[in-house]
């Protein structure tokens, strides 16, 4: 493998593994490219590259360590390495057109490492020039330079930041089976956005994270996600109004969402999350499991069951013992009974008898 293919391998994996977030909005997306992994300035390959450090990198090339999505659309960059000059510019979806970006160092000292003088971290703010609506994606394309006739080109596909995420509360919980369709409902407590707004279910088997799309709500406004779409039948978000989708299944009073799924049988212990993004701030939280278990059985399950508590989201502690523990069979849901007085505990909710979902006019 040669020198230029090898480092363009490690640039990505270290990439994808500090893919960043939006804050209160909607997550990165999973991949990211590089024009170029270490050019000279003109161009050519520079033939004294062959010297590595302790991470196996050339020192003198600089390295796109992290990055990530900020409120207002802004890009926080940081570089490892020498960076001398930085060019910027943005990207619309579909469009050739350059469009200019601000770009702010930010001088962050506790970045900076003591261990060598090549191991400086440079961080950057970047502001495109215009404008991008929620969900809007768009890129973010440049190169840095060093004094070493090194140079790195970059490229990295975003999408709009939601702003004004909206706000929900778990109302209804149906686990169901792969003939009883199950679904979670929601209620609209803070108009805005659903764009970004994650659920966390660590338990399932497939469906461990559903990510809304863009969608503007209202207060009072009732959101169903279902856990998959059953075979045989069309149906599709409601990004729009509750009237959309006019499949049997759908709800006739709520907007409904849909998981990518033919079929799957959600789990009946889990630990079940709403964030205003993956890593944004948490929302709502439902813990419940089956009276036979002793334990959560997944670490992630309990990670997830600890977040909670400390979000002071679920009381009184992250312990099976402490979650809601009834047999939700297929034909049973599980109801919040007061929502003007929420204990964010098992006393908040009932498991009653599920009805027929309501038909569509």
């Amino acid at each position: 493998m040669t020198y230029k293919k090898f480092l363009l391998v490690i640039a990505i994996i270290t990439l994808l593994t500090f893919l960043g977030s939006c804050s209160g909005s909607i997550e990165q997306p999973n991949f990211v490219s590089l024009y170029s992994s270490a050019r000279s300035k003109n161009g050519e390959k520079n033939d004294a590259s062959d010297k590595f450090n302790s991470s196996g990198l050339n020192p003198a090339i600089p390295e796109l360590r992290t990055f990530d999505l900020q409120p207002e659309n802004i890009v926080k960059l940081e570089f490892f390495g020498e960076v001398k000059k930085i060019n910027v510019h943005a990207l619309r979806n579909g469009s050739s057109e350059l469009i200019p970006c601000y770009v702010e160092s930010v001088d962050d000292k506790s970045s900076k490492s003591k261990d060598s003088a090549d191991a400086k971290r440079y961080s950057y703010r970047v502001k495109p020039s215009v404008d991008f609506s929620v969900g809007e994606k768009f890129t973010i394309e440049g190169s840095v330079e060093c004094s070493s006739n090194n140079a790195l080109d970059f490229s990295l596909p975003f999408v709009g930041c939601n702003s004004k995420p909206a706000k929900l509360v778990f109302t209804e919980l149906k686990v169901g089976s792969t003939t009883n369709f199950g679904f979670i409902r929601f209620k609209v407590v803070k108009g805005g956005n659903l764009s970004g707004l994650t659920l966390l279910m660590p338990a399932n088997s497939k469906a461990k994270k559903y990510i809304f799309p863009v969608a503007d709500v209202k207060k009072g406004e009732y959101i169903v996600y279902h856990w998959f779409i059953p075979p045989d039948v069309s149906v599709f978000d409601e990004v729009n109004n509750a009237q959309e989708c006019n499949d049997s299944i759908a709800f006739s009073d709520a907007r409904d969402f849909w998981g990518n799924f033919k079929k799957f049988n959600p789990k009946r212990t889990n630990a079940i999350l709403l964030k205003s993004s993956e890593k944004g701030v948490m929302q709502d939280a439902v813990l419940f499991a089956h009276p036979s278990e002793d334990d959560w059985g997944k670490e992630l399950i309990s990670e997830t069951a600890e977040e909670a508590v400390e979000n002071a989201l679920w009381y009184p502690g992250a312990e099976i013992d402490d979650s809601l523990k009834l047999n939700i069979t297929p034909s049973k849901k599980i109801i919040r009974k007061n929502l003007s007085a929420l204990k964010h505990s098992a006393d908040d909710w009932v498991m009653v008898k599920a009805e027929k979902i309501p038909k569509k006019n």
